[in-house]
């Protein structure tokens, strides 16, 4: 697939991706939000503390692919009401979306078709990423942590990409051991690892100086 076919593809994947988690998010309770946004730092004494309209970006994030220990998650409602057949295309996207896992990754380099290419710095292992807006800003090196849905051919991000400085990453390195997992894996997917950078982010302030921009 070439350059412009693989861009195409790419945007049109984003568009459902937008719009199945901003349908998802508005069926959430205002008080699930609100422990959210408490969790990272977002919330006091039940008011929302005033911050960057990227900062809530990492409480929508949790509210929509996290949930308490028995309870479901938004995203999972949302593909039961959706039902789409299990060999279409939008079947995969949800599956993909669903089964989305955190990750921290460094970037390598730009991916010769569109994108780039990043290393997922935990679980030791190199891949495509598609990202319009990084391609043409992130350079090499540079480390970030987000919420990834992989399409076998490449991965997209479920929407917020975060900036993670040497502060960021110490700090919440340091919470991350108060985790209790088997194995990098299963903290990785449990949930507070996911809280420990985003409140890590919001306490070293790097989202303040992220946007939003169409790719256009």
């Amino acid at each position: 697939m070439d350059t412009e076919a693989t861009l195409t593809a790419y945007r049109e994947i984003r568009a459902m991706t937008t719009e199945w988690q901003t349908a998802a998010l508005n069926s959430i309770p205002t008080t699930t939000l609100m422990d959210h946004a408490k969790r990272i730092g977002l919330a006091r004494d039940g008011i929302l503390v005033p911050g960057a309209p990227p900062e809530m970006t990492l409480m929508f994030d949790l509210a929509v692919h996290t949930a308490k220990e028995g309870r479901s998650r938004a995203i999972d409602r949302l593909a039961k009401q959706r039902a789409f057949a299990d060999d279409s295309r939008e079947a995969t996207i949800m599956n993909a979306l669903r089964n989305a896992l955190f990750t921290v990754w460094q970037v390598e380099g730009p991916h010769e078709t569109a994108g780039i290419m990043a290393r997922d710095v935990l679980r030791q292992q190199s891949f495509w990423l598609m990202d319009e807006w990084l391609a043409k800003t992130a350079r090499p090196k540079d480390r970030f942590v987000a919420r990834l849905a992989d399409l076998g051919e490449y991965r997209v991000s479920c929407g917020v990409i975060v900036p993670v400085s040497d502060t960021v990453f110490q700090i919440a390195a340091a919470d991350a051991r108060n985790i209790k997992a088997p194995n990098v894996e299963a903290m990785l997917q449990d949930r507070r690892f996911a809280e420990t950078f985003y409140k890590a982010a919001i306490q070293g302030g790097v989202m303040r100086g992220v946007a939003f921009r169409d790719p256009g």
